[in-house]
């Protein structure tokens, strides 16, 4: 028993402090004992836990609520939550003035696409993009990527649910949460529950061993916490893997030029309903979202400081969306963009965004600190192998910054935005060769590799010409014939979809006892959906 690691101490109190605590301890099974270092009631977190709404990836419940019976209305009433079943983007290829308002493409369809949570399906081993790549090449479908691939994206037109009013789910779904009822919501889960323990404090200097371990740390008002291994989930200021441990934070400013955002948020308008999906518009300046919640809506604008200050901001996002200044809170953040050089360094492993910080482009969220927090138990060292696992840690992190760094660039470099400052900076920087390397074998019409798909998709949902065929389909007829089978299939699934499941406003007012409209008629669809054709609830 004396080599087994006994004790962890948390620092931090934001999001990332309190979701990795409850994942680690529900984890590990109460073998150790959890100590979240908690700073005391101030200012508020900087950066990007800022941003007052959080979104969620599907896997939350599971990861987070599942084990310890929480129920998912349970959380979502607690922190105002609505669903994200995906991401609707705005005029990303169309530079014409800023709006909220899709412009129209030169082939007549309005210019948004939008990003599902659920996967981009196979057919026979092959993903359906490479099927709607050629059918698109040879005339046979100008329906877009989207629309014919994925069942989504007419829902989210008319707004619908992922649930029907009888809870049983159909599409993968995420959720908006309040930020800061979020976290509190995880600290008393934690505490109560799983029997973590909060001290109040900051972390000021630590106690270290001969070889360099963390042994305990020392709080500005004088307590001592001792540890055997430590978590730094203390945001940008990283507290232990910067301040005590004097590990570099290495920069991405020169690859990703947006490092600023000002966030504004006001009561939700009954009349606008509560949409299932995050909206990003991309403006002159950079980019915008809205994240609708149960009774306001987070909007928000990234851009560069240097290239567009503060109150221009937020007056392009007052002309977005219109928030009334009287009604609104607005607060300016500040974002870096890189990575601590190391994430492992002795016994102290830093998650979150004191691990490595992005502008919120890819929508990561939580699920990052979840990721990493079961990398860390599936390779949960002894007290004498503390330093074991760092390597195989680090390579999965650094290759998980990549890819959402390059999918961040992507987003910027895939569409033919070249209107502004901004997108013109951008678009000159040069790519990284895994991500040139993806973008190269997509225009040749190759299949994507594992970990290319996100890549592939984006550059489908935003390319205004014709995509290159998939050249070994012409050999796969068997597997055409299948694929004209399931675009069919999709296209039933969707109407059966938009005449069975309400509204995502109906659903939530329910679930959240806000004041009732007329609620759709639900429709019995489990016989009509059944089996046939591969269907699935979620």
């Amino acid at each position: 028993m004396g080599d087994l690691i006994e004790n962890v101490v948390v620092a931090g109190g934001g999001r990332d402090a309190w979701t990795a605590a409850v994942r680690l301890a529900g984890a590990l099974g109460g073998t150790v004992r959890v100590t979240v270092l908690d700073p005391a009631p101030g200012p508020g977190p900087a950066g990007i836990e800022a941003i007052e709404a959080a979104r969620l990836a599907p896997g939350v419940q599971q990861a987070l609520f599942d084990g310890l019976g929480v129920l998912e209305s349970t959380w979502m009433r607690a922190c105002d939550a609505s669903f994200d079943v995906a991401t609707r983007y705005v005029n990303w290829r169309t530079p014409h003035a800023a709006s909220a308002v899709p412009h129209t493409l030169a082939g007549g369809w309005a210019d948004h696409f939008y990003r599902p949570y659920a996967p981009l399906p196979l057919c026979e081993d092959v993903p359906l993009i490479d099927h709607w790549r050629t059918r698109r090449y040879h005339g046979e479908t100008l329906e877009p990527f989207d629309y014919a691939c994925f069942r989504e994206p007419p829902l989210m037109d008319a707004r619908k649910s992922p649930r029907w009013l009888d809870g049983r789910a159909a599409l993968p779904y995420g959720w908006h949460a309040d930020a800061h009822s979020f976290t509190a919501f995880l600290r008393k889960l934690a505490t109560r529950t799983l029997g973590v323990r909060r001290v109040v404090g900051v972390p000021q200097s630590a106690e270290r061993d001969e070889h360099g371990m963390l042994t305990a740390l020392h709080t500005a008002d004088g307590l001592r916490i001792d540890g055997d291994f430590f978590l730094d989930c203390t945001g940008e200021q990283r507290l232990l893997m910067a301040a005590i441990l004097k590990e570099p934070f290495v920069p991405a400013q020169h690859e990703l030029l947006c490092d600023s955002a000002v966030v504004v948020t006001t009561p939700h308008d009954p009349a606008h309903g509560i949409e299932p999906y995050t909206t990003l518009v991309a403006v002159p300046e950079g980019w915008a979202w809205r994240t609708p919640l149960a009774g306001r809506v987070v909007t928000g604008l990234v851009h560069a400081g240097d290239l567009t200050g503060p109150d221009r901001a937020a007056r392009r996002l007052r002309a977005l969306w219109g928030p009334d200044p009287d009604r609104a809170t607005v607060h300016h953040v500040r974002l870096a963009t890189g990575r601590s050089r190391r994430s492992w360094v002795k016994n102290c492993v830093a998650l979150g965004a004191a691990s490595c910080a992005l502008e919120p482009l890819p929508g990561a969220g939580p699920a990052d600190v979840l990721d990493a927090v079961d990398l860390l138990v599936r390779d949960f060292p002894a007290m004498a192998g503390r330093e074991a696992p760092a390597a195989r840690f680090e390579q999965a992190l650094a290759e998980r910054f990549a890819r959402a760094r390059d999918l961040a660039r992507l987003h910027y470099a895939a569409g033919p935005r070249t209107d502004a400052p901004l997108w013109r900076a951008q678009h000159a920087l040069p790519l990284s060769a895994a991500l040139a390397e993806s973008t190269a074998a997509y225009h040749a019409g190759l299949t994507p590799a594992p970990g290319e798909l996100p890549y592939h998709a984006l550059l489908a949902a935003t390319a205004v010409r014709r995509p290159a065929p998939c050249p070994a389909l012409a050999h796969r007829l068997d597997s055409r014939r299948a694929a004209e089978d399931h675009f069919t299939r999709v296209r039933r699934q969707q109407r059966i979809l938009l005449e069975t499941l309400p509204s995502a406003d109906a659903y939530l007012r329910r679930l959240h006892g806000l004041p009732s409209r007329q609620f759709p008629r639900l429709h019995e669809a489990a016989t009509v959906l059944g089996s046939g054709g591969g269907f699935a609830l979620a």
